[in-house]
């Protein structure tokens, strides 16, 4: 190789370097685009609300700070039908769809093209704290009493802990809540705010987030133990989705996160989820299909 084949691969390294540092970390909107169109629901702390207090409304509000776009949102209560309603939904006026980006969806959904996950969780168990007794596992329900009674459970109708809770023998000390009553205005965290800190019940499970979030919100001291028990099978991770056909769109939102992934990282850390240390490794995580449409 002569000297001037050297220095001419020299220069081209430098060059491709510049350019591959340059695309990393210069995001920039669609062609055409004029704002971060979110499909969002409007009464769903801690994940979104209208007055934008979710952890998701706050990631969103990074991306459209980082693509230099305002935010605009299509509320629509997070339940089945809600793709159907929103991300595929065409607004006969405009001729538009209603919204661009849905947040916090599985991972392995078939209804949306899933981004790469932005955060994971699982169950957990919630307490009062300083009743003279401490919950680390399901089973410490068995032998643990509140004034000499044994504690009241608050679960969730369809909840994943409840076979487990019937392997225990607790099936009479269980009372079921509706996890979708028909006012879409009533969130899950009615459990903690309405009945655990009441002392209408003495322990609730129900999920990570949800737990973690409206624990911290309550004026009654709370303990959060999530339940690792369960296993990396019951460890679920979620994604932003876009439509199939965005390609371009889904691209750049994964370039978002990954370059973000530590401003997504700080502003999850406010909303107090619970850790995913230690957790089980049996059984092993399993591959898990929305139940939207």
């Amino acid at each position: 190789m002569t000297k001037i084949q050297r220095w001419t691969l020299v220069i081209m390294g430098v060059l491709l370097g510049a350019t591959t540092a340059y695309a990393a970390g210069d995001l920039k909107p669609l062609p055409g685009q004029k704002a971060v169109r979110v499909c969002a629901d409007g009464y769903n702390l801690p994940y979104s609300n209208k007055e934008g207090e979710g952890f998701d409304n706050k990631i969103a509000e990074l991306l459209g700070k980082e693509l230099g776009l305002p935010v605009e949102y299509y509320f629509f209560p997070q339940r089945i039908g809600f793709s159907r309603n929103t991300i595929k939904k065409v607004d006969p006026d405009t001729g538009l769809f209603y919204c661009d980006v849905a947040m916090s969806i599985p991972e392995h959904t078939d209804f949306l093209k899933p981004t790469k996950p932005y955060w994971s969780s699982i169950e957990s168990m919630v307490y009062r704290k300083g009743e003279g007794y401490e919950l680390h596992q399901m089973k410490d329900i068995v032998t643990a009493r509140k004034d000499g009674k044994p504690l009241r459970i608050g679960i969730f109708d369809r909840g994943v802990t409840t076979k487990a809770l019937l392997d225990l023998g607790l099936a009479d000390q269980i009372q079921y809540f509706q996890m979708m009553p028909g006012d879409a205005r009533v969130n899950a965290g009615r459990i903690i705010s309405d009945e655990l800190a009441k002392g209408n019940i003495d322990v609730a499970l129900l999920w990570g987030p949800i737990a973690g979030y409206y624990a911290s919100q309550s004026d009654v001291p709370m303990v959060v133990q999530p339940l690792n028990e369960l296993g990396e099978a019951y460890v679920f991770s979620f994604s932003m989705g876009t439509r199939y056909q965005d390609k371009k769109w889904n691209a750049l939102l994964n370039q978002f996160l990954t370059e973000n992934k530590d401003e997504i990282a700080a502003i999850m850390a406010q909303y107090h989820f619970p850790s995913l240390e230690n957790v089980n490794p049996y059984p092993k995580k399993r591959v898990r299909k929305d139940d939207d449409d």
